[in-house]
């Protein structure tokens, strides 16, 4: 016979903790900050103690996480995140997370009481083999509490004293951290005998030697950054826009050293240098004090040096002046070739190929329509191709997301992990890369072309106007690859011709053809017919909308403006 308590039984709500704090599911949590700590503190170490500990308990573990270097200053890391999450979501419940001693669980004190009390909400114990406590209790708990306030105390004093020893070091030139991407570092284990030269040697590696051909290419050749990248990557080099911008403005390339610890100075390091500090400041668009701008007045006369090219030798050209008669000269630099020509003769048939591409300004706005109407038909294709990119990444993100789901349940080792997690990303890396070189806005586009028509309504005219970085600006934006003089015919010769620029001039062509009567049309004519003796870029055919779109540069070349 019940009692008339006992009928009210099954209204009685039961503890929250009961079944999970009599769990003997467990997973366990190794760590250590770096790999000097190995000695006496070993990951193995850690390890074999908490499963003789497990073993002595009747506790089984569910997983093993961390195995790996982790600085505990702070709790957004891999293994330490990978761990929590598997123990809330986990379909085997977990009761415990065992760990060495607390200080290998986190030292980030306050943070690291709020992560064990959602654990305790949870039913879930951490629990450290060497300062074993109940923390469910008041007073386990406390003990828990105050032994994370000492941990983040101790680490404290430990950065304070790291903090102040790497100031030192910096102070008196030599890198304290890890150096930057074309440099490896050889240190050598502490010895009373053993001075810092000895003991740390920074040199430049084969990554270093394609990062210096990258200031050059910034500083001497002008190219913007998408050139770069995409000659880096040709040599076996893949770096991403943001990478390439940080290394170009790190100025530990050119032997200064800049770091947060020196709170704003700059100090000279002993380490090898990959670049002159000249180089660093014109990749940098910074004058150096040491430098001097005579070519600016100097060469003046002769803008076409370097850029015109013997039609015979194919060397460059080279200017000098000959003085009694106070006139500037072109001379074929290669010996023997005595081919020599008046600044002033060149220079004027220099501008009568720059009206050949001269649109005038009553066509500029169908131009700019028909130029228009032609890319975006070619985008199209553009599209496509971006959302069969987006498609692959989405399912690289799933395979990275499954991998590290099943290296999470145990289901594949951690070298399997780090085999495909490696490839994966890669992909994905590669995928985001193409993705970027594909979009272009259409304000850009606006943009571009606007300057486009700013250049072709009178380049001759801008060309003269302009100073001598000016007009070697408009040269090879208008001709990439220079341009060749024959000799025999006193012409020039174009190997190549800025796309976009030819683009809008045939376009011009084809409207003035229209309006006298001329049936030819744009879309049909071919480039190898050659028109005002222009030498027309090597295609079999002409179809602008292919042209346009097969073109990588096209994107580029709508933005590469800078003086002009």
């Amino acid at each position: 016979m019940k009692t008339e308590l006992e009928i009210f039984t099954p209204f009685a709500k039961k503890s929250r903790f009961t079944e999970r704090i009599e769990g003997h599911n467990c997973i366990v949590y190794t760590r250590v900050s770096s790999k000097e700590q190995e000695q006496g503190y070993s990951l193995e170490t850690q390890k074999r103690e908490i499963e003789n500990t497990c073993k002595q308990s009747g506790f089984t573990i569910l997983a093993y996480f961390g195995g790996v270097f982790e600085s505990a200053k702070t709790d957004e890391r891999k293994e330490f995140n990978r761990m929590l999450k598997f123990a809330r979501t986990t379909k085997e419940k977990v009761s415990h997370i065992m760990v060495y001693s607390l200080d290998r669980f986190s030292r980030s004190g306050a943070n690291a009481i709020y992560i064990a009390n959602e654990l305790r909400n949870e039913n879930i114990k951490i629990f450290a083999i060497t300062q074993p406590s109940d923390s469910f209790t008041p007073t386990g708990k406390m003990q828990q509490n105050m032994q994370f306030l000492f941990s983040e105390y101790e680490n404290d004093l430990r950065r304070q004293k790291s903090t102040a020893g790497m100031k030192e070091m910096l102070l008196n030139g030599y890198w304290c951290a890890k150096p930057p991407i074309g440099y490896n570092q050889i240190t050598r284990k502490k010895r009373e005998n053993l001075t810092l030269d000895e003991r740390q040697k920074i040199t430049i590696n084969e990554t270093g030697k394609l990062i210096r051909k990258a200031f050059y290419w910034k500083a001497k050749d002008r190219l913007n950054n998408a050139e770069i990248i995409q000659r880096l990557k040709n040599s076996g080099l893949n770096i991403h826009k943001q990478k390439l911008t940080k290394i170009l403005n790190n100025p530990f390339y050119c032997g200064i050293m800049s770091h947060n610890l020196l709170n704003g100075e700059v100090i000279e390091g002993k380490h090898e240098k990959l670049i002159s500090k000249d180089i660093f400041l014109l990749a940098n668009s910074i004058k150096s004090r040491n430098a001097t701008w005579k070519h600016s007045k100097d060469f003046s006369d002769i803008p076409l040096k370097n850029f015109l090219k013997c039609g015979v030798c194919g060397s460059s050209f080279c200017g000098y002046l000959v003085k009694k008669k106070n006139l500037w000269y072109y001379k074929c630099n290669k010996t023997g070739c005595k081919c020599n020509k008046s600044a002033k003769t060149l220079n004027e048939l220099f501008v009568e190929k720059l009206n050949n591409f001269t649109v005038m300004e009553k066509y500029i706005e169908p131009v700019k329509d028909e130029f228009i109407k032609l890319f975006t038909e070619t985008a199209k294709e553009s599209v496509n191709h971006i959302k069969v990119l987006n498609t692959r990444l989405q399912d690289t993100e799933k395979k990275i997301d499954a991998l590290e789901e099943r290296f999470a349940t145990g289901e594949i080792d951690k070298d399997l992990y780090q085999k495909f997690i490696s490839k994966y990303k890669a992909e994905k890396l590669e995928i985001n890369t193409e993705l970027d070189s594909l979009s272009f806005e259409n304000s850009n586009l606006e943009k571009g072309l606007e300057k486009y028509c700013q250049i072709l309504t009178k380049p001759s005219l801008l060309w003269a106007s302009n100073g001598y970085k000016g007009k070697l600006e408009l040269q090879e934006l208008m001709f990439p690859k220079g341009i060749l003089y024959d000799r025999e015919k006193s012409d020039f010769r174009t190997p190549e011709i800025n796309e976009v620029v030819f683009a809008m001039a045939e376009i011009a062509r084809d409207i003035e053809g229209k309006d006298k009567g001329d049936l030819c049309s744009f879309n049909i004519k071919s480039p190898l017919v050659s028109g005002r003796r222009l030498e027309l870029p090597r295609l079999t055919t002409y179809a602008p909308q292919t042209y346009l779109y097969t073109n990588s540069n096209i994107r580029t070349l709508l933005c590469k403006f800078t003086v002009l």
